[in-house]
């Protein structure tokens, strides 16, 4: 039996948000340029002359899936949990928003990010989202329930 592989796809994109109620800075709307590791764990593909043979998955595959599921929606937007004051000026001014429908903390993110990886077909292992050079949160896929993240209990999962 073939042994298991990590691939790791990294991504980058600006985004602002506003954590309404934060003890500190964060409760004012502010921008980052967020860092997105991608880690997917399996067994290579082990039939020959196939395109992908030797490949967990195809790091072409990985980025347009990422991509369009998570960078292009979210890139140069305003992640909105939905209670945001400033949200309905940003809507009406015809700028790009995100309405997530939950707190968009890193943890948060990037456990929505896994999810909506995971529930795409792509066998995610992790993922990090790094908030600034020297902040991040990570979870694991598996950590996860079947139903989404806890904040889908309390709030929401769209986008």
């Amino acid at each position: 039996m073939q042994h298991e592989v990590s691939v790791c796809k990294i991504f980058s994109f600006d985004a602002a948000h506003q954590l309404i109620g934060h003890k500190g800075k964060c409760a004012n709307v502010h921008g980052h340029t967020y860092r997105l590791e991608v880690v997917l764990k399996g067994r290579p593909v082990t039939e020959e002359g196939r395109s992908d043979e030797g490949f967990v998955a195809d790091f072409g595959d990985i980025k347009a899936l990422v991509k369009a599921r998570i960078v292009d929606k979210l890139d140069h937007a305003f992640m909105a949990k939905g209670d945001e004051p400033v949200l309905e000026t940003l809507q009406a001014s015809g700028s790009k928003v995100a309405v997530l429908s939950f707190r968009t903390t890193a943890e948060n993110l990037a456990g929505y990010i896994a999810y909506t990886l995971r529930q795409s077909g792509l066998p995610v292992y992790s993922v990090k989202l790094w908030e600034t050079p020297t902040a991040w949160a990570e979870v694991l896929a598996a950590d996860i329930p079947e139903h989404g993240p806890a904040y889908c209990l309390n709030g929401g999962c769209d986008l």
